[in-house]
């Protein structure tokens, strides 16, 4: 059995500007929480002979909001934002999405097996996953999206409801793609590790013509990799190829293609046994996995896009952007219960008997349009001059899930768990020829402002209406169409978004924001009635300052995340409904709050230190089972130094994540149900780079240095990864 996972799709229907206009007063922000401004991805080191500084801290100008899309600075914004630049993503050997949010504050990661990652942020999930501001594609398995494709990643904590319309009040990933440049410029990367680690990196920026207003730029990352599960490997490919061109002076267009693969053998789907028939724990090792060679969960994706950016006049700039997604995903798996499917597996400690393969076989396909269009620019209003976002989004998602015949039959006892070798008879299967489809679309008219109501005082107001529609349509085996079920509409819903920036000094601001976003859900109560949207909002209020010359970026907010009429089991009817389903009930006060606290940059030219402490204190209904484990607190602690002298060469850091203690609820025992917990664990990361020359580099990379054995989840049980290297060679040319 697998875990529930809500899957959130935005979708579209037009509604009208002047809607949007009316209903605004308009505005929100963002911009980059400055772990400390990263400038290194566009130079290079200067004599090998002489320290480097790491990396340049003077802090950026303005960049488009991830939330608002106003152009704010990082002490302009009122939210928790984060970003992870390309030099850290470097520096840190951050390959994909997944390391790169262990090493981000606020982020607690789990997963429930090895396709599927799981990312909280102030107690709730992360579903919203972005590409250039726009949906991506991500299978419910977020695709462990590659980095080698990305100049950097944006996270903005709380609730998004302004871009994103649908979703949850946790955070928003953007990954920002790498562009054409002006100039050439090429690098390649060769890494090797544990568990036969292979991966290469080659990105390639080509002018087209002699003064670059045309160019080009092409990124290829292969992967293939091993692990310290049994049997489990993975091919995974990375592909970005994309050409811009200015048009005139104040036009530029850009058309590419991006698409990645992955293509695990033996991927471990299920949970690994806690406990023996003794009652004891069982401690298998970490090895384990009831995955026969022959499973696997191929995924695939590509975005072919295009976009279009026009400076109207000195304060006005229209930007639009058009994406086309296809998906595919198919799966074949094993589960080990125990001697049924209703029977969770407890091994004996003597025979290593327990534990029964059942099957599954799941296969569909997807297509995503999205049209984004808006119009920013700044106009004056009683003597000041104001800040002005007006836009429109559409996203229409087409899933198409196939039939498959029942592989319900089929089941393999593992005679003894400590010595099988994986074999085991596959299951037969085929299409049956009918399908499903799932239609989700979403429109949405957007207005945001910042009102600069007095010199040290900006409020940013922000307001989106969104109409959001899903259906599904069934087709039998001769593909005749059967009829439409699970009709959704939501109209003309209203998120809002408020905001105060106050700069106390040049160098401290205060801040306080709220925002709030809905989530359509699938469920339907005792009386037959659908439930009505979740409502999540966000309240945040804080201190930003640039400290010691501006050279440390520090922030401080204390929140409250919340979920109302969320839908959970009703247990008090057991009773199916017409459509064979179980009733739910719609419950409020789901809640986190809490407080972060994070600084980062250059303690000297040479030493650079960052810090975040999150509390989130989680507040649920006793049948919202998440299937996940939250810490009450998590901190991150990271350095990098560059060493002087004859080691001018050398470079050496670290990152240390601690969290406290988690407990797992209704874990299976022999004798019922338990309550499990695992105390407070540290895991070290660290990591040494040489420069041999201004273009040539090597790093080093060791995870988990003390080799901690550990759940990455409590209840769903699944270890988490050993101590793993990696050696990466880089050049530029």
């Amino acid at each position: 059995m697998s875990a529930p996972r809500r899957r959130f799709v935005c979708a579209v229907h037009p509604l009208a500007i002047a809607a949007a206009l009316a209903a605004n007063l308009a505005g929100a922000a963002w911009a980059q929480q400055p772990a400390v401004t990263d400038t290194s991805s566009a130079t290079t080191t200067d004599q090998v002979v002489a320290p480097k500084a790491l990396d340049s801290v003077t802090v950026s100008g303005a960049r488009e909001s991830a939330s608002t899309r106003l152009q704010l600075t990082p002490r302009e914004t009122p939210q928790s934002v984060s970003t992870v630049t390309r030099a850290q993503i470097e520096r840190q050997s951050l390959t994909s999405i997944d390391s790169v949010l262990r090493n981000v504050n606020g982020i607690a990661v789990s997963f429930y097996d090895t396709q599927r990652p799981l990312y909280y942020a102030r107690g709730f999930q992360i579903t919203d996953f972005q590409t250039d501001g726009l949906p991506s594609y991500s299978s419910s398995t977020n695709q462990e999206f590659d980095t080698a494709l990305y100049e950097r990643i944006d996270i903005v904590r709380g609730a998004n409801g302004i871009q994103t319309g649908v979703g949850v009040p946790s955070a928003t990933i953007n990954m920002i793609r790498k562009r054409p440049q002006r100039e050439f410029a090429a690098s390649v990367a060769l890494t090797a590790g544990s568990w036969s680690l292979y991966r290469g990196e080659l990105d390639i920026n080509a002018p087209l013509n002699s003064d670059g207003s045309v160019r080009s730029r092409l990124v290829v990352a292969p992967q293939k990799k091993e692990s310290f599960r049994d049997r489990y490997s993975e091919d995974k490919t990375a592909l970005l190829a994309a050409v811009e061109a200015d048009i005139g002076t104040a036009t530029l267009v850009s058309v590419g293609y991006q698409r990645q693969s992955n293509d695990p053998k033996a991927p471990i789907w299920g949970t690994i046994p806690r406990f023996a028939t003794t009652g004891a724990p069982i401690d298998l090792p970490i090895s384990t996995s009831f995955s026969p060679s022959w499973t696997r969960w191929e995924r695939t994706s590509g975005t072919l896009y295009a976009t279009l950016d026009h400076q109207i006049n000195d304060d006005w700039s229209l930007k639009a952007a058009l994406n086309h997604t296809e998906g595919d995903t198919f799966r074949l798996s094993t589960y080990g219960y125990g001697a049924t499917t209703a029977k969770a597996p407890f091994i004996n400690p003597v025979t290593g008997a327990g534990t029964t393969l059942y099957a599954a076989v799941n296969g569909s396909s997807e297509k995503q349009d999205t049209v984004d269009a808006y119009l920013s620019g700044k106009f004056d209003l009683g003597g000041r001059k104001h800040d002005l976002v007006v836009g429109m989004s559409s996203t229409r998602t087409a899933t198409r899930t196939d039939g498959y015949t029942s592989v319900a039959g089929w089941s393999y006892v593992i005679p003894n768990i400590y010595t099988w070798d994986g074999n085991a008879p596959a299951p037969t299967y085929s299409k049956t020829g009918a399908w499903r489809t799932q239609i989700t679309q979403q429109t949405g008219l957007f207005a945001s402002a910042r009102w600069r109501l007095a010199d040290p005082l900006s409020v940013l107001t922000g307001l989106r209406l969104t109409d959001w529609h899903r259906h599904s349509d069934t087709y039998g085996t001769t593909g005749a169409y059967a009829g439409r079920s699970a009709i959704q509409d939501e109209n003309r819903k209203v998120t809002p978004f408020i905001g105060a920036v106050y700069d106390i000094t040049p160098t401290l601001s205060a801040y306080a924001s709220y925002a709030r976003i809905f989530n359509p859900q699938n469920y339907k109560d005792r009386n037959n009635n659908p439930l009505s949207p979740v409502i999540g909002s966000n309240a945040e209020a804080g201190l930003k300052a640039e400290l010691f010359e501006r050279r440390i970026q520090a922030h401080f907010a204390v929140f409250q995340t919340k979920q109302d009429n969320f839908g959970v089991r009703d247990s008090a009817i057991t009773t199916p409904l017409p459509d064979g389903t179980l009733p739910y009930v719609a419950v409020n006060g789901t809640k986190s709050t809490g407080f972060e606290l994070e600084f980062a940059g250059m303690a000297t030219r040479q030493w650079r230190v960052s810090a975040g402490l999150t509390r989130a204190k989680v507040t649920r209904a006793p049948t919202d089972l998440i299937y996940a484990n939250m810490p009450d607190y998590l901190l991150q602690l990271g350095t990098d130094y560059q060493l002087s002298g004859t080691l001018a060469p050398l470079s050496v850091g670290g990152n240390l994540t601690w969290q406290s203690a988690i407990e797992g609820f209704n874990i299976p025992h022999p004798s019922g149900t338990v309550t499990v917990k695992q105390s407070p664990k540290a895991i070290l990361n660290l990591r040494a780079s040489w420069q041999f020359n201004p273009k040539l580099s090597a790093t080093l990379a060791v995870n988990n240095v003390t080799n901690q054995k550990y759940w990455a989840n409590l209840d769903y049980g699944n270890y988490a990864d050993p101590r793993n290297l990696s050696v990466t060679l880089r050049a530029k040319f």
